[in-house]
Formats: structure tokens, sequence, C-alpha cells
């Protein structure tokens, strides 16, 4: 312990430092998952890589041993294709190993390899890792000699916050010149894994399809942490809405708690549920009308599978590092799905407007994984600042609501709009009628 009032003091002011330089970062080091992700099965049925390891953590798992032949045999292949030899792969990584320990935070990296082993095993995941993301669409199984079950799992550990290798060990092991074609090849495999997205449509991937486009968009933007720091860019690529708190009536921003409503509630106060794409997460949007104002809660597509979940859920743990700096866009958002969706039919209305896709055998078991793993999440109050105020407002507005249900019942077509007005006239002339004849 410190002695002292000064020394005391310096300690304290050294902690605060070190904790306002950890918050400057914006990208995140190597490191095991959070202790939240650990508990339960959670871990090993969503965390640990089934058929290869990428980086030090999961390193000489027996159950990966396989898994390490393909890496080798991918590295080989790599170098063949580049016209480089493995020892001169090697050495590039090696002259590098003192910075590149620094960018990972696992405390066993020091005592477990030595610079040699390290730079060994860099290379050969790094080699590997870049061959896999060159076959475009991973649908190649012959071209990397491996089986289309066991290439399903290769995706799903790319993506595994455990399993991740720095850019900068990428960077090392490709020429100046091919760096572009790097990225873009990041880029367009985290494309196809982007499970907020209509799955399977090439009208909703332009990235896969603009080449112009994909060239601009890698060389604004810098380099990516890693491979799932680039899924997570992809997803949060698309503009943020321009609904701010301004919008509000002032009254509102005193309120002192947000009553949450579930999706059949809100469609019942007259607010349509959409779809929405290459936007913004979620948005809400009002439009005034004469009598009634119209409200409607977009969403963004979600697919949730077998492939998808571990990728959600460990882009989720990736937003609770400590040292990564970010706003909890994508858990805001699952915990805002989770408060939207109390059970089953709410899960068949959003999937009926095409924003929930599951293959996860009913609609039961999609409600509760939205309720088991939103108790865990933390909804960060200014990731969509406006939604739940917004909602709030129109709800509780009631002569908006009849007026917007008497709309929605009776003239949302041609057909509804002549009888209600067949019956206005026959109810008219029936009261004058009715006069006349006094």
């Amino acid at each position: 312990m410190a002695s002292g009032s000064e020394s005391i003091s310096l300690v304290l002011q050294e902690a605060r430092q070190s904790m306002e330089r950890d918050y400057e970062i914006s990208s995140s080091k190597i490191q095991p998952v959070p202790r939240l992700f650990k508990e339960g099965d959670k871990y090993d049925k969503y965390c640990r890589p089934k058929v290869i390891s990428i980086g030090p953590i999961h390193h000489g798992d027996p159950k990966l041993k396989r898994g390490e032949q393909y890496k080798r045999m991918w590295a080989f292949m790599f170098a063949l294709d580049n016209r480089q030899e493995p020892d001169d792969l090697h050495k590039r990584v090696l002259d590098n190993i003192v910075d590149l320990r620094k960018l990972f935070s696992w405390d066993e990296i020091e005592k477990v390899y030595n610079d040699e082993d390290l730079a060994f095993m860099l290379m050969v995941d790094g080699c590997s890792l870049i061959y896999i993301l060159g076959r475009d669409h991973l649908l190649e199984e012959k071209a990397l000699n491996i089986k289309i079950d066991e290439l399903f799992f290769v995706k799903r550990d790319l993506l595994l916050l455990e399993n991740q290798l720095p850019y900068q060990v990428l960077k090392l092991l490709v020429h100046d010149e091919m760096e572009v074609e790097l990225k873009l090849s990041m880029r367009r495999f985290c494309e196809l894994q982007n499970m907020f997205k209509v799955k399977y449509s090439s009208q909703h991937r332009p990235f896969l399809t603009e080449p112009e486009r994909q060239k601009q968009i890698v060389e604004s933007t810098g380099p990516p942490s890693h491979i799932l720091d680039c899924l997570y860019n992809t997803v949060l690529s698309f503009p943020e809405s321009g609904q701010t708190m301004d919008d509000l009536p002032v009254r509102l921003l005193d309120q002192e708690q947000i009553t949450y409503r579930s999706i059949r509630e809100l469609k019942a106060s007259a607010i349509q549920i959409e779809r929405i794409e290459n936007d913004a997460l979620a948005s809400f949007s009002r439009s005034k009308g004469c009598f009634f104002d119209t409200a409607r809660l977009r969403l963004r597509p979600l697919i949730l599978d077998d492939s998808t979940i571990p990728i959600l859920l460990n882009l989720i743990a990736y937003e609770m590092c400590s040292d990564f700096k970010n706003d909890f866009h994508i858990s805001s958002f699952i915990k805002f799905l989770d408060l939207l969706i109390d059970d089953p039919e709410d899960v068949k209305e959003l999937r009926r407007e095409g924003i929930l896709q599951h293959s996860l055998g009913s609609d039961k078991h999609v409600s509760e994984f939205f309720n088991i793993i939103g108790s865990g999440l933390v909804q960060n109050p200014h990731a969509f600042p406006f939604l739940n105020h917004v909602m709030e407002w129109h709800y509780k507005n009631k002569f908006r609501i009849w007026m917007a249900e008497a709309y929605y019942t009776h003239c949302r077509s041609p057909l509804t709009i002549i009888a209600l007005t067949a019956a206005a006239t026959l109810l008219i002339l029936t009261i004058i009628q009715t006069i006349n004849s006094f």
C-alpha cells in the first residue's frame, strides 16, 4: 500500500490516466470473451471453435488436431499461389514479433509461446486465413480440400471473438499492392455472413455486385482490427436515422419512465411494423395528416439459425470488451427486440413482416432465445435515443389511435371506402326522409 498522501494521490491519478487511455482506444486487443459468456453452456456452445483455431487462445486443443493439418495445407497453398517462400514469410512475422505481442491481451501468451513458436503459429494461421478468404463464396470445398460439413463450421470459427488474428499479421504476409485486395476479400466474406439482411439475395448484397463501390469503400475506410471487427463495421456501415430528440414535445423529455410495448400492442395502436434494407438498425417515423398521424416502426431483418446465432453472440461479446470503445448498437438492438417480443405471437408478427427469419423449429424457441439472451444485456439509452420516446408519445395519444384505427379498418381499399360512403349516404337519406315525414 502507498504511504503518504502524495503517494496515494499518485496511485489514484495513474489509475485514472490508465482508464482514460483505455477509453480512447477504438479497437480491441485479441482477448478471451467477457465473463458473462462463460456462464452456463453458452461458452462451449457459442464461443469455442469446432474445427480450426486461429491465434493463441485455442491453439493446441486436441479436439482441433485435424483443423491444424487443414491450416498447414492452406498455408502451403497460399505460399505456392503467391510464389513466396514459407521461410521468408516466417521471418517477416518474426522480425515484428515484439510489436505483434502487444496486440494480444491474453496473459498466458507470455508464458506459453517463445518468439519462434509464436511467429510460426501466426504465420500459419495468417496464411491459411488469407487463403480461405480468397475463396469468395466459401462454396469451393473442393478447392479447400475439405468436406462441406466441416466448411460450415470453419466459417463459424473464423468469426469467434477468441479466434481472431490482428490485421497487422495479415498485412505482413501480403505484398503492398495486394493490401486492397486483402481488405476486399475480408469485406466480401463479412457481407455474406451479415445476419442483418435477407439471405441469398444479390439485390440486397450490392457490395458483392459492384466492384467499383467495393474499392471505394475499402479505400475510404481504415483497416479493421480483425475479421470480426470487419463484420461489426459491415453491420453498422449504413447511415443512422436522422431522427433526434428535438422532434419530441418538451414535456415528453421530462418523463420519469418509458413503458415498453410488445409488437402486438404497437400494432393495436395503429403503429405499422415494416422491414427496412440498407439503413439504420431501427427507425421510427410519423407522417402528419389532417385528422391523425400515421406511425411506422422500421426494423432491419435478422436471420437466426445455427450459423448466425454464434456469430451474433460473438459480436455482442466484442462490444462488451473493456478496451473497445463503441455505442453498443448491436446489444441495444437485440435488447430492444427482446422488449418487443413477449411471446410467440410477437415473433409470428415479425416473421410475417419479413423482419425475423429463423430455422429454430418454432416461434416459441425464438421468443425464449430473446428472453434468455436479452436478460443479460443492457440497452444503451443513447443508441436509439428517439425510439421509445416517440413510440410512447404516439401510443398515449388516444385520439390519433382511434382515428388511425378507423382509417385502417374502413379506408384501406376502394371497396371499403365505397361501402362506407354508401352506408353514410343511406344514413343521411334516412335522416332526411324521417325529418320530412313530420
